[in-house]
């Protein structure tokens, strides 16, 4: 039976033991008896949060508190097993009476709220949905009290009314001391459709959440889908992690508004924007002509408009820059008319030649606004455009690790792919990454000649539709092969 050496009994030395090493103790019949209360504790601790689905939290809870009486009298002493609250649709009285019990013995610990009340089978009516305002307002009542003590909270929802009902319940909190992550999610992509307006109409006016921002104190975490607040009232400031995606244009911050949420973030590391950003009007000059972020490593960008989008672009310089996923979103929501990518990708490659004197403290001169030559992870997403664009893009990210490709057109396709393959694009490519790819398409691209052998192994991977013929399977890997890379083939898209 293997032993670990302990420096003290309590949980918080056991966030590094492993689910393995706990499974082992706990198989162990002959010597169970003999493990102290204390270590039973902390091991039944980190199983229950080396888990990341909420689900399997609650189910291991509830199973562990079942085994035997001295297992139930150890768990139910242990506190930060029953953190994590959960309901989802559709709420019955047995979810709400176990999430009584939850939030009693949680005792004084931090809680992630965990709430899905989507429906697999609405019919896309809004005033269909069995889930509405009132439904909501029996959650608010339930949870509103804990609110010192929610630390992550994610709300999942098919419609406006829950949303709704949530902000202006939240507006009232005075205090959050120990929120860090909000997840607010109406689950509808199509209002991010170009010339679409917020439905409904009556709900359209934003709330002051968490008493008009002054609640948060800790907050570090925001992604709003499809949901909007006051933002000259948000309280977003000091974030690490700020996400707004599939909005519709007309509720979105004015861009000062905009200026003031990202310039209160200086040490932000992560962005996303998918749809629209902030409203902006090319008459009005912004109160910073350049968001300059110098910590942002992570940025994704999803557009719609071709000119909004280099409009918005070119509001930031992020000379740190690692990561940037780059996607078009009117390809999945207006499929017979994409916007053309070229103008983007071609100003991208342009700005990364700029050079600009800075006043920041971080260095005197400073690479262009999107330093391509950083980056490390690159994603390209249903991008339609010339292949010489495509192809002058990648020809700045000389130290790419990664990059994953999705939905190209077969022009772009065969810019680039027989020049991936043997380095003569990206030469520093580690991992190339193809989703819901053609394999017969893939296999037919010529690769003239092997890998370039003074560049490092590539792994390429494939992830083709399970309909698709094994003998293009076949040929594909035949023709990767050949050409010195590793091939993994995927047979689900959803792998």
């Amino acid at each position: 039976m293997p032993s670990v050496t302990l420096n003290s009994v309590s949980s918080c030395s056991f966030v590094n033991v492993r689910k393995l090493n706990a499974a082992r103790y706990l198989c162990g019949t002959s010597t169970i008896a003999a493990i102290p209360d204390e270590l039973l504790s902390a091991i039944f601790h980190v199983i229950i949060h080396d888990f990341h689905d909420c689900y399997d939290a609650i189910l291991h809870a509830i199973t562990i508190s079942h085994v035997c009486q001295r297992w139930r009298n150890v768990s139910l002493s242990t506190s930060s097993l029953w953190t994590v609250i959960v309901l989802t649709f559709p709420t019955h009285r047995n979810q709400f009476l176990r999430t009584i019990d939850w939030l009693s013995r949680s005792r004084s610990r931090p809680l992630h709220l965990y709430m899905d009340f989507r429906d697999p089978v609405w019919n896309w009516d809004e005033a269909s949905h069995s889930f509405g305002w009132k439904n909501m307002e029996n959650v608010m009542r339930l949870i509103l009290p804990y609110a010192h003590r929610w630390q992550k909270v994610e709300l999942l929802t098919d419609t406006w009314a829950p949303i709704f009902t949530f902000l202006s319940y939240t507006s009232r909190i005075k205090s959050a001391p120990m929120l860090q992550d909000i997840l607010l999610s109406r689950c509808n992509a199509f209002f991010a459709a170009k010339g679409e307006l917020f439905r409904p109409s009556a709900m359209k006016h934003p709330i002051s959440w968490f008493g008009g921002g002054s609640a948060f104190h800790s907050l570090r975490r925001v992604s709003l889908a499809g949901v909007h607040v006051d933002w000259a009232n948000s309280g977003l400031s000091d974030l690490l992690e700020l996400e707004l995606k599939y909005h519709a244009s007309e509720v979105m911050p004015t861009l000062h508004e905009f200026c003031d949420i990202i310039s209160a973030c200086p040490e932000l590391e992560r962005l996303s924007i998918l749809g629209w950003g902030p409203q902006i009007d090319v008459n009005i000059v912004p109160k910073q002509r350049t968001l300059y972020l110098p910590r942002l490593r992570d940025f994704a960008f999803g557009f719609i408009d071709v000119d909004y989008a280099i409009d918005f672009l070119s509001l930031f310089h992020f000379p740190a820059l690692k990561t940037l996923s780059l996607e078009n979103i009117s390809s999945s929501l207006d499929p017979l008319h994409p916007c053309d990518s070229s103008h983007i990708l071609e100003y991208l490659t342009a700005s990364h030649h700029l050079c600009t004197t800075s006043s920041h403290p971080f260095s005197c001169v400073t690479c262009g606004p999107y330093p391509l030559s950083l980056l490390r992870s690159l994603e390209l997403h249903g991008l339609t455009s010339c292949g010489a664009s495509l192809r002058c893009f990648l020809q700045e990210t000389a130290t790419l690790d990664h990059l994953v490709l999705s939905g190209l057109d077969q022009t772009n396709l065969r810019a680039i792919v027989p020049d991936l393959i043997t380095a003569e694009l990206c030469p520093s490519l580690l991992e190339l990454k193809f989703n819901d790819a053609d394999p017969a398409l893939l296999a037919s691209l010529q690769v003239g000649t092997v890998r370039n052998s003074k560049s490092p192994s590539m792994r390429v991977t494939v992830v083709a539709d399970a309909a698709d013929s094994e003998d293009a399977t076949h040929e594909l890997m035949r023709v990767l092969q050949a050409a010195g890379v590793e091939p993994i083939i995927l047979g689900n898209a959803t792998s």
